[in-house]
């Protein structure tokens, strides 16, 4: 089948603070990377028909749906990918809290996993959906602009950003505030913006969950420990933690 536009509503759930984690850890460059994995692989594994993985981009997952021209299916979907966007927020802030529980070192990753945030942008408009090998492949001006507003003038480092077509397009699971804003690029001019921040109103919730007492998380890094070491890691010789897993 040759390319198809389609009308679409295109996400890119992005991990907040990566890039300065990974340069700050260089040291613990393992470590660093199993966090972020499980990070990403937490999000991963929320997602579900009608949406679709377009793309994994190291601290990011790219995703969309494509809109159906029936009106009683197109609400459903709404409703379903409003629900989503609220879910990765929870999800994220829960492996968080499990990770930070189970770390097994005082390696520079390990004791800040909690300074990793999410954000999501969110877009609406028409792509070019092709193949090329067994990858399919997204293009046009909107997949662009998706991407751009990935630099934005957001204070916080949690919220999902969401243009204006696409706000129009979502339909959340319970009443949210918006703030409007604009973000203005190069070659696409000025997009009209709706930021909301659920993860404030998440965090409290996470906090009160308890942490696995095993954790697969926990388990590979008890197995890290005992590998030959390339890297230097400050694994710490002395201290108990009592939440360790026992690895057999």
């Amino acid at each position: 089948m040759g390319p198809q536009e389609k009308n679409v509503v295109l996400l890119i759930a992005d991990i907040s603070g990566y890039t300065r984690f990974m340069v700050s850890n260089a040291e613990t460059l393992q470590h660093s990377q199993i966090i972020i994995t499980e990070l990403i692989q937490a999000i991963v594994k929320q997602i579900e028909l009608p949406l679709e993985i377009a793309k994994l981009e190291g601290d990011a997952v790219f995703m969309y749906f494509s809109k159906s021209d029936n009106y009683q299916e197109l609400e459903k979907t709404r409703r379903t990918i409003g629900e989503k966007l609220v879910t990765f927020f929870r999800i994220f802030s829960e492996k968080i809290v499990e990770l930070s529980g189970t770390h097994i070192c005082e390696c520079n990753a390990c004791m800040n996993i909690e300074k990793l945030k999410l954000k999501i942008v969110v877009h609406a408009g028409k792509a070019l959906l092709y193949r090329i090998g067994r990858f399919n492949e997204l293009a046009g001006v909107d997949v662009i602009t998706v991407h751009r507003l990935l630099k934005n003038s957001a204070a916080s480092p949690e919220y999902i950003l969401m243009t204006e077509p696409a706000f129009r397009e979502m339909i959340f699971p319970q009443t949210v505030s918006v703030v409007e804003g604009a973000e203005t690029y190069d070659e696409i001019g000025t997009v009209k913006t709706f930021l909301y921040e659920p993860a404030r109103f998440l965090a409290d919730d996470a906090r009160l969950k308890p942490v696995p007492k095993y954790s697969r998380f926990g388990k590979r890094m008890a197995k890290l420990k005992r590998l030959p070491i390339v890297l230097t890691l400050s694994f710490s010789r002395g201290k108990k933690f009592n939440n360790l897993p026992v690895i057999e």
